[in-house]
């Protein structure tokens, strides 16, 4: 009988700008994985809201004055080689700036304001699922 791997978590940030939702491209060994919102693996002893301050600073120069907690899915990637689970745990922000626009325009990460009505198809698993569970104008505020 296989060992079990535990299930890692991880945090992204809805990041509301009114009726627009933040987006980057997902890129992983030079292959594209779909459009994301800014997150990463929570580290141990982090919280969860300071996981997702520090990466949408470091990913997208956003910084978050303001959050709450919001939705999660449950990911299970059985289209990878190895099956990868991972828990998606989402924070809600709608008050926020650009403090690097370096890294806010960065080539690779493509971040950009997607109107809620008009989100990218190609989407990495965790935001299918979130798009498939919820509606994201209850957390956007509208």
């Amino acid at each position: 009988m296989s060992e079990k791997k535990p299930v890692a978590a991880a945090v992204a940030t809805l990041v509301f700008d009114e009726k627009r939702l933040l987006l980057g491209r997902r890129v992983r060994q030079q292959v594209f994985e779909g459009w994301q919102c800014p997150g990463g693996y929570l580290s141990e002893g982090q919280s969860i809201e300071q996981a997702a301050r520090n990466y949408c600073l470091e990913k997208a120069g956003v910084e978050i004055m303001d959050m709450e907690p919001g939705p999660y899915t449950n990911n299970i990637f059985s289209d990878t080689p190895l099956v990868r689970h991972t828990v998606s745990l989402y924070q809600v922000a709608r008050l926020h700036r650009v403090l690097n626009i370096e890294k806010f325009e960065n080539r690779e990460m493509q971040w950009r304001w997607f109107d809620l009505q008009a989100l990218p198809s190609a989407q990495f698993l965790p935001l299918k699922l979130l798009l498939e569970q919820y509606d994201l104008r209850q957390f956007a505020g509208i």
